[in-house]
This record gives C-alpha cells, structure tokens and sequence, in this order.
C-alpha cells in the first residue's frame, strides 16, 4: 500500500459513521492495540487517533489522543500514528514536547493533526473563549509555525495574537532525516480557510465529507496556495468501504444507514 494509506482508530465509544446502526467498534485499549497491529501487518502506514475531551454525542467514553497514539507506537514497529490536537485546548510549546518523547521512544513514527475545531460546547464547558470559524483557523496556523519553529530552531521566538515565545529552546528535538525534518503535520477541514492555511503551513491536507468533483475542487485550492508559498501539500482522504458477501447486501446496508442517520458528527 501506498504512504496516503491510513487507519482511523477508535479510542472513544460509538460508531465513526453518524448513524444509529450497530457499529461493533471498541473505546479500549486491546482492542484498537489489535487493529493497529493487523493494519500495519497488512501494509498500511499511517494510523488516526481522533479525540473529544468531554463525553458527548454518543461517544462517552474516551481516550486522549496523543497518549493513546504513544500506546500504540510502542506495540507497532513501523506504523506512524498521528495524534489529534487542538490549538487552544494545547499550548504549541507544551505539545512540542510531548511530541519530541514519543517520537524518540517510537523511532520517529509520531505525527500530528492539527484540528481547528467545531464543537463550540466542549470549549465553553472548559471555560475556554469560542472564536468565530476563521480566526479559529488563523489560531491554528500560528500554533503549526510555533510547534515547527521550536521541533527545529533553538531559542525561538514567536510573536503572534495567540501564541508569544521568547527564546524558547527544545532538547532532545524530535528526530531528524532529511525527508522528515520535524514528525508530520496534518490537518483537516473545509472551508477556504483550511483549505488556505494548508497551503501556507502543512504537510498534510485531509478531505472529508466531499464528492469526487468537491474533493477535486479541494486539491486544487490547495496546490495553488502551496505553490503561491513555494511549498507542497501532501493529501489524504477518508473513505469508507461496506463488505458483504454480495454488492446487493453492501447497498442494502448502505441504505440502512443512510435512513438511520442523525445529526452527530
């Protein structure tokens, strides 16, 4: 399988799919410590950990991201596993460091997704300021320059609306190759401002949710704001595959859960 391959593994109740169906997935450890292993057996590369904070929306219980993704770095040998992150619930210089151990205690195998954030109940519950959509997305650009900057400078220094560093050094950096100056960062979303903000700082543009043509749409948007800065943006995309031992048994259950979805992301 090819590097754009991934799994998406599950540390929180509750399907991935918004739909009341049966979905026999697991929140614990053993049981996604099974599939990452299965997965990288069967050649894929690239492991998701996603992550809620607070028990929600039929997904109660719940593991944090970039423990859990450090957990299955150490009973894997080469899959890479990427934490999810969100800039505001994080300080860059506190995950930069997180990020440095796991990624020498794995032998360079940890990357992040960089997640800007819809659920506005979570922030509030936390007692933590809700920002409207796009300044949620320049929030997360300068947390992705701050968390590079410190993974590969010393004494850096920052000064942005939301972050402010002085003379900030990192020891041990994260392991350093000449493909791989710094663990990989990803992020998602849809809108222009993702799309936007992709092309100026990650290394990762996932799509999600769109058709053929909007994904095409997607891709496109985002080379041109790579190539306006000079940079290039690799892709990822999450798809969904129903098996069943015949096509008519595969339609049917995508039917059932089409008529059964709900609301939840």
């Amino acid at each position: 399988m090819s590097q754009h391959d991934r799994l998406k593994a599950r540390p929180l109740s509750g399907g991935l799919v918004t739909s009341t169906i049966d979905q026999r997935t697991d929140w614990g450890f053993d049981y996604n410590k099974e599939l990452a292993v299965r997965a990288e057996r069967a050649g894929f590369d690239y492991a998701l950990t996603q992550v809620r904070y607070m028990a929600s929306y039929g997904a109660e219980y719940q593991h944090e991201s970039s423990s859990f993704s450090l957990a299955l770095l150490l009973v894997t040998e080469r899959l890479k596993v990427i934490a999810a992150v969100h800039p505001g619930l994080w300080h860059p210089g506190v995950l930069a460091k997180l990020g440095a151990t796991a990624d020498h205690l794995s032998g360079g195998r940890f990357a992040v997704n960089v997640v800007s954030g819809w659920f506005k109940g979570e922030f509030t519950a936390l007692g933590e300021p809700w920002l409207e959509h796009d300044e949620r997305y320049r929030r997360s650009e300068e947390f992705i320059r701050a968390l590079r900057g410190i993974w590969t400078q010393d004494d850096f220094t920052f000064a942005g609306d939301f972050y402010r560093l002085r003379n900030f050094s990192l020891k041990p950096k994260p392991l350093n190759t000449a493909d791989r100056p710094h663990p990989e960062i990803f992020q998602d979303g849809n809108s222009t401002a993702a799309r936007r903000m992709a092309g100026r700082v990650s290394d990762w543009y996932f799509s999600n949710g769109k058709d053929f043509a909007g994904v095409v749409e997607q891709l496109a948007d985002v080379n041109a704001a790579a190539q306006a800065n000079g940079r290039t943006v690799r892709f990822g995309l999450n798809g969904f595959v129903i098996a069943r031992d015949t096509e008519a048994e595969a339609h049917e259950t995508l039917r059932e859960i089409i008529a059964r979805r709900t609301g939840r992301r």
